[in-house]
């Protein structure tokens, strides 16, 4: 499984400069994917997470929850061992939070859990391909409310 936070979308989107000295609001996205790189986009292996900054925080714990609800609603029948593949980015994937929801729920399912963090810049992991797919269509709207 990976997973990995898209840049903060600014709402609301309009396509003057007005927009830029009024008050303006976050929405987060945080997107998990199971399977490999070269597997299908699907409603059964992709989960968005999306939430705006008046409902709650983009932080460790947000993350650690999101992943944490993928996991126990995964179907790992017959699954010795997970990889966990995120970046590098130390508020959100490399904490004590996140290892201590990864060993919570290692005590209560498979017998081994890997967390990788690839090399900055050398790795390519599926949710930015769903983040692509989502700024394609952002791009093409002129302007969100």
């Amino acid at each position: 499984m990976s997973f990995d936070c898209q840049k903060n979308l600014t709402l609301p989107k309009i396509p003057d400069q007005s927009v830029y000295y009024s008050r303006q609001l976050y929405l987060y996205n945080f997107t998990t994917v199971t399977g490999d790189s070269h597997s299908n986009l699907t409603p059964e292996n992709v989960r968005i997470f999306a939430w705006t900054e008046d409902q709650h925080a983009k932080g460790a714990n947000e993350i650690a929850s999101a992943v944490f609800y993928t996991l126990n609603n995964s179907n790992i029948n017959g699954i010795r061992k997970i990889r966990l593949m995120a970046d590098g980015c130390g508020g959100q994937n490399k904490n004590t939070i996140m290892l201590g929801m990864c060993l919570k729920w290692l005590s209560t399912s498979v017998e081994e859990l890997e967390l990788i963090f690839p090399v900055v810049g050398h790795s390519f992991i599926p949710p930015d391909r769903v983040f692509a797919g989502i700024d394609k269509k952002i791009r093409r709207q002129n302007q969100i409310i």
